[in-house]
């Protein structure tokens, strides 16, 4: 989660709470002091009592912004399952779970362990009435396959005044897995033959459903030969042409010229390309199995299937 914060001068971190000076803070201070310097060298008790609101300001600042913070907790609902580099849909429920004090101006961030993701837009909650729940539609994008599993966020606020942006780490319970990415590819022509490496596919015969005599023409790859040889002519096998196929997508997972497991890189490129290529076929009604050096897995067309099979993607290594 990627958060534009204002820009402080100083921080202070103590337990699970930051308090950052913002410039606004800044220049009040500067503001106070020649206040206060003024108040000292003329002995004007105007100045004493702007000095001593000016302080107040301060007081009030951060006993406002801690109240506004208090007996608040936060859940996420999101999908099973999203693909890495696509927003997905998210519900942020932000709950006040104080009896009588609202909350203010509360922005929801990620922990700063966290940069696999990010939101859009910023969850922003003006108003948390006292014990309400409050909801808001995100959309969360991953960066990396796998799995993802979120325990705690920060819930920062600058109000009342702006001059500080205190930040609180509260837990969050959230767990999706992450399917590779997918990206536009050429998809196989349905006579093309495929060649075994990282993503190539290649193609099985749709249906038999006849066998007939030799005609000049046919390709002597589909003569039945058990046939020909019964009747002593040429046979051939007619397939039915539905335009669908049976595809095995191949992924090898280690260099054949060392025989070591490939690089990360390199890994997730043909990890990425391979579950493409199993998308789209299955988009397009066709049957797809995926084989890798150790196995292979049934073919489906199915949408299941298809969530089978990124599953398996997403936790290769």
């Amino acid at each position: 989660m990627t958060v534009t914060s204002p820009r402080s001068i100083l921080t202070i971190s103590l337990q699970n709470r930051t308090l950052q000076l913002t410039r606004e803070g800044f220049g009040f201070i500067i503001i106070l002091f020649g206040v206060g310097l003024g108040a000292i060298n003329t002995g004007n008790n105007l100045l004493y009592l702007i000095l001593a609101m000016c302080c107040s300001f301060i007081a009030v600042s951060g006993v406002l912004s801690e109240m506004s913070l208090k007996k608040l907790s936060i859940q996420g609902e999101g999908p099973a399952y999203l693909y890495a580099q696509e927003p997905g849909s998210l519900k942020v429920k932000l709950t006040n779970h104080k009896k009588w004090a609202p909350s203010y101006s509360i922005r929801v961030k990620g922990a700063k362990s966290h940069q696999s993701f990010f939101l859009e837009p910023e969850p922003y909650f003006f108003f948390i009435p006292s014990g309400e729940t409050i909801e808001q539609p995100v959309l969360l994008t991953a960066q990396k396959r796998g799995h993802l599993k979120i325990t705690n966020c920060r819930l920062a606020t600058r109000f009342p005044f702006g001059f500080f942006y205190k930040t609180k780490t509260i837990p969050l319970q959230l767990e999706m897995v992450i399917f590779p990415a997918i990206r536009p590819v050429k998809l196989p022509e349905q006579s093309e033959a495929g060649l075994e490496g990282g993503g190539i596919v290649q193609p099985k015969g749709d249906e038999l459903y006849a066998i007939r005599e030799f005609q000049p023409g046919d390709s002597l790859s589909s003569v039945h030969w058990k046939s020909s040889a019964k009747t002593g002519n040429l046979r051939v096998k007619e397939f039915q042409s539905q335009g669908l196929q049976n595809y095995t997508v191949f992924l090898t997972l280690t260099d054949p010229a060392t025989n070591q497991p490939v690089q990360e890189e390199v890994l997730e490129e043909r990890v990425s390309e391979a579950a493409s290529l199993i998308y789209h076929l299955i988009q397009r009604g066709h049957e797809v199995s995926l084989k890798t050096e150790e196995s292979q897995t049934p073919f489906g067309s199915t949408q299941a299937h298809l969530i089978d099979l990124m599953r398996l993607l997403a936790f290769i290594h």
